[in-house]
Order: structure tokens, then sequence, then C-alpha cells
């Protein structure tokens, strides 16, 4: 019983953090300024494009550290919760901590995402702002959940 109700407290958590994390400012995953459609498509110089690697790699290091830290912090709840007899206050604590170090690597993207805005001009960040929406839609269907291959349609071959 302790058990299923700690699994149930660290699943509540991670679906209130969800609508959080959803409304922080993002752009496309990754190195988005060295994509060929997305550096046209804002027009970036090769100048705006070294800014932006340029803030990139300072901050490089730091993230690999809080998603270490996130990582670390996953497991030890995994660890306690997987203990036949966990204790809820115990698993409340180490969920807690998990959150905050959560936190931590999404203000650091959040404050990336901010000092890579001022390196475009007024009209490339409506550009980029016209994009998000893409882009979250294409992150999503990268991430649903595909129906096994027998439940797929066939797709006749591209027509010669």
């Amino acid at each position: 019983m302790r058990k299923l109700a700690a699994t149930l407290f660290v699943l509540a958590a991670a679906v209130l953090a969800w609508p959080a994390a959803a409304q922080m400012p993002e752009g496309p995953p990754g190195k988005w300024w060295k994509r060929p459609v997305i550096a046209r498509m804002l027009n970036l110089s090769p100048e705006q494009q070294g800014k932006l690697e340029d803030i990139f790699s300072r901050r490089r290091r730091e993230f690999v550290d809080l998603k270490a830290d996130v990582e670390r912090r996953q497991i030890d709840v995994e660890e306690l919760v997987a203990k036949k007899d966990s204790d809820p206050k115990k698993v409340a604590a180490s969920v807690d901590v998990m959150e905050q170090s959560r936190l931590r690597l999404r203000k650091a993207v959040t404050m990336m995402f901010l000092e890579q805005k001022d390196v475009l001009s007024a009209a490339q960040w409506q550009q980029f702002l016209a994009g998000r929406d893409e882009w979250r839609r294409e992150r999503r269907q990268r991430l649903a959940p595909r129906p096994p291959a027998e439940q797929r349609p066939v797709e006749p071959p591209p027509d010669r």
C-alpha cells in the first residue's frame, strides 16, 4: 500500500510540474542557429550565429552538471519508491529535491534563451516566435508514441 501511495505521489508531482515546464519560453531543440532552414528563415548573419554559439558554449558545462544532478535525483526517487517499505516522508522530500534540481536546470535554459534573444533583431525575434508553434508541433509528433508496425497505415511508394 505504501509503495502504491509513493508511486502515485511521484506521478502526481510529475503531472503538476508539466504545465509549469510547458509555459517556459523555448526554441527548437539543439543548436537551432546552425540549422540551415532556421538560419535562412531568420536571416541570421554569420556574426549572429557566432554569438549564439558563444552563448551556448559558455553555458554548456553548467547544463551538463545540472542535467546530471536531475538524473541523480531521479535515481534517488526511483530507489526510494522501489523499496518494499518506502517511507512516504522520505519519498516526498526526495521528490522535492528532484523538482528543485529540475527547476535549476529549467532556469538556466531560460536565462540562456533570454541571452540568445538579445542577439536577434526585433524582426528576427518575431519570426522566431512565429516558428515556435511549428517547432512545438514537430516535437510533439517526434515524442508521440507510435502504433505497432501492424497497426500503421501502409503508405504507397512515392511516384517516380
